[in-house]
């Protein structure tokens, strides 16, 4: 088996580049007094806009056969092809409008979002014409799934090939669901770095590292949110396929708001504890200590976030990651992130007694093991992918954590899943 592992959808490094920028943008407009939903868009403009360039200019991605373009044939847009595709695009997106009118929580707490809407609604649907007239001249096969959708309406439904409209619909209703929810953590946890106040921080309190954490989350989010808007052929972030069960869907969902926090949370993996800073505070260069493994887990999953690039998505396969963090092991983010967990709040610890910390420990025992079968769930799915069948098998004998595979008994076999091919 190969030394180094297969070919990454992304380079870890030009990632980093954008991670960089958007960096010296929130520094800058910090220091300068900056802040609000216009500050918040130049700072994700900067940390995603050399992204782009570097993959079109150095990765060349808007070459790849994966985007299902042709650039060296003279472009050929259809006119009435074209208009079909916007109908199908129409068809899409309109349940999804009446669906975020109709449902109660998309209320108050989204207000953000619906800003947002307002203020480039118009340029986005000037966008999504332009872009479907650019594609189609482009596309080797032109009749993709919108013009199938667009066919349909129009009384033709022997046009529609079922896997690709339930594919097509499958993923659109992710994008549905998170990108909204992205959004308004994005402004809020942006703008909160963009206003925070340094005067507090000392050596005897823990305000530089909760400035810290709320950075790796602010980053995270960022990256999360332009991953969901930048899905584009264009530059080979479009949908392969998504998570096609109901069991993965839910055991993702869970983990966000609104089952999170009214359902799962305050009902059935409820978890609480001590909290480091609390058991420690008579010891504070080990509770400094203490924090700062808790700020390296943390860093951890912030790496697994900047080696999507602009890819990030959720139940989703666009493009196969192995590199950063995921040359180590294939789910950086989730053990990370676990991890943190665990040695923030220490439900084990029995300061309410040992009944308590053993109802808190099987609580966030609970969400560990939802966040298990996430990954499962995604190993099952991606493993359509020959790409991750490659990917996988590397890490069986390279991986930092194989040592799993062989203790579950897991075989080869079981990434021979089928291949599915992009709509």
């Amino acid at each position: 088996m190969a030394a180094k592992p297969p070919p990454s959808v992304t380079s870890f490094g030009l990632n980093m580049v954008g991670v960089a920028a958007a960096m010296v943008a929130l520094y800058a407009f910090h220091e300068g007094h900056m802040s609000g939903p216009g500050a918040v868009i130049a700072v994700c403009a900067a940390g995603v806009v050399p992204i782009v360039l570097l993959d079109l200019l150095v990765l060349r991605v808007h070459r790849r056969a994966t985007t299902g373009l042709d650039w060296d044939r003279v472009a050929k847009p259809d006119l009435a092809r074209v208009g079909t595709k916007l109908l199908g695009l129409a068809i899409t997106i309109g349940p999804i409008a009446l669906a975020y009118w109709v449902m109660p929580e998309y209320g108050e707490w989204y207000l953000t979002f619906w800003s947002v809407l307002r203020r480039f609604g118009l340029a986005l649907a000037v966008f999504a014409i332009l872009y479907v007239w650019v594609v189609d001249g482009q596309m080797r096969e032109p009749r993709d799934v919108y013009w199938q959708l667009g066919r349909v309406v129009l009384g033709h439904p022997s046009d529609a090939r079922k896997a690709d409209v339930a594919n097509h619909y499958r993923g659109w209703l992710i994008k549905a669901f998170y990108l909204p929810l992205f959004i308004v953590f994005t402004h809020n946890q942006l703008n909160g770095i963009l206003t925070y106040d340094f005067g507090g921080i000392r050596a005897t309190n823990l305000r530089l590292f909760h400035f810290l954490t709320d950075l790796v989350y602010a980053l995270d989010v960022l990256y999360a949110t332009v991953g969901y808007i930048l899905s584009s052929r264009l530059i080979d972030t479009h949908l392969r396929t998504a998570e096609p069960t109901m069991f993965g869907w839910v055991v993702a969902l869970e983990c966000y708001m609104p089952f999170w926090g009214k359902l799962f949370s305050p009902l059935y993996l409820h978890y609480d504890g001590i909290g480091f800073e609390t058991w420690l505070a008579s010891v504070p260069t080990m509770r400094w200590v203490w924090a700062g493994v808790i700020l390296a887990f943390e860093i951890i999953y912030l790496l697994a976030t900047f080696a999507f690039g602009v890819r990030f998505s959720n139940l989703t396969n666009r493009g196969i990651l192995t590199n950063g963090p995921y040359r180590y092991t294939k789910h950086p983010a989730y053990i990370a992130k676990n991890m943190s967990w665990w040695m923030i709040t220490l439900p084990f610890v029995p300061s309410h007694g040992w009944v308590e910390a053993l109802k808190w420990t099987l609580g966030l025992a609970g969400v560990s093991t939802v966040y298990f079968l996430r990954a499962k769930t995604e190993e099952r799915h991606l493993s359509r992918d020959p790409a991750y069948v490659e990917y996988a098998l590397w890490m069986k004998e390279h991986g930092w954590l194989r040592f799993l595979d062989r203790v579950r008994g897991v075989r080869a076999v079981m990434y021979k899943a089928p291949k599915v091919e992009a709509p």
